[in-house]
């Protein structure tokens, strides 16, 4: 059977607009509008609050307040639990001897371990929780100290440490959840007692979180729960709906561009609805319908139906 012949892809050549050309100037001219309206859209919101690592910023009334979204019992949790998991991954990928760089790391992780550990007693942790402190970082040190003296891992160590960890480890993450959802709750309701009842129900709040820790967001759960949304709980991203309050703003870590978005969703739902008819329409890509036509046209292939929770598809 003879092979259907290839048409050459064509030599690349630029596809941006020139800077003269007068259709850049028109694209402007809308991006420029665009932002006006947005910022008229944030001024008009009423209150609005965005938790941005360990803080919480109210704008509310032209003015703007900070308080705290975490103590450092947070980040001391969060550190010791760290240890473990920095022993995994410079170990499980270990195939007999040691390399010079990682028992270098081992040495310096031995004498960290060490200062940490004389710290503990100074930082006001309950007894119980002191105890798995200490675990945690004596199990740690003993293993490297194994693997320091002969020089290569063994697997079966390996293991049987991770799995001995898992209980502490969780424990810790439980402690560090509680120390967030109580200082957000304190900080937020000190907040809403200022407020007037009409205030209270047109706040909205966004959350700076990466893509990999947006599901189940510890901050997205209690905005979620906090000012009345649906709440789906641990596995769920909470998205926005429409009317919803609560909006993830993934990789936007500082707080001009946390309240940017929040305004770019109240526009874009109006926007969306006085075109297509549909408030959401605009949180996916404009192009995503012809897109998928376009597609099953020149693959010959039907999209698969949207998967339910379990992981099969939908029927």
């Amino acid at each position: 059977m003879a092979e259907c012949p290839v048409t050459p892809a064509p030599p690349p050549t630029a596809a941006a607009l020139e800077p003269s050309d007068p259709l850049l100037a028109l694209n402007e001219a809308f991006r420029g509008a665009y932002a006006a309206r947005r910022e008229a859209v944030l001024a008009s919101m009423g209150p609005v609050i965005a938790q941005i690592d360990d803080l919480l910023i109210l704008r509310r009334g032209g003015q703007r307040f900070e308080g705290p979204a975490r103590t450092r019992r947070y980040h001391e949790l969060k550190a010791i639990n760290h240890l473990p998991l920095a022993l995994h991954v410079l170990l499980s990928g270990v195939r007999g001897a040691l390399d010079e760089a990682t028992r270098d790391r081992l040495i310096e992780l031995r004498r960290l371990i060490t200062t940490a550990a004389a710290s503990l007693e100074h930082r006001g942790f309950t007894p119980e929780s002191l105890a798995r402190q200490h675990r945690i970082l004596d199990a740690s040190l003993a293993l490297l100290e194994q693997v320091l003296a002969g020089n290569r891992v063994a697997p079966e160590a390996l293991s049987a440490f991770t799995r001995a960890r898992v209980e502490d480890l969780m424990r810790n993450s439980e402690d560090a959840a509680r120390d967030q959802l109580e200082t957000m709750h304190a900080t937020v309701e000190a907040w809403k007692q200022q407020m007037t009842p009409e205030e209270r129900a047109r706040l909205r709040a966004v959350v700076a979180a990466s893509h990999m820790s947006r599901p189940g967001n510890v901050a997205l759960q209690y905005f979620s729960v906090a000012l009345g949304e649906t709440w789906e709980g641990r596995f769920d991203q909470e998205d926005l709906q429409p009317g919803k309050r609560v909006l993830a703003a993934e990789t936007a870590f500082d707080e001009a561009a946390a309240f940017e978005l929040l305004a770019t969703h109240a526009l874009d739902a109006s926007v969306g609805d006085r075109f297509f008819g549909d408030e959401i329409r605009l949180e996916r890509d404009v192009l995503a319908d012809a897109a998928e036509r376009i597609l099953a046209r020149m693959f010959h292939k039907e999209p698969e139906p949207p998967r339910t929770p379990g992981g099969s598809n939908g029927t």
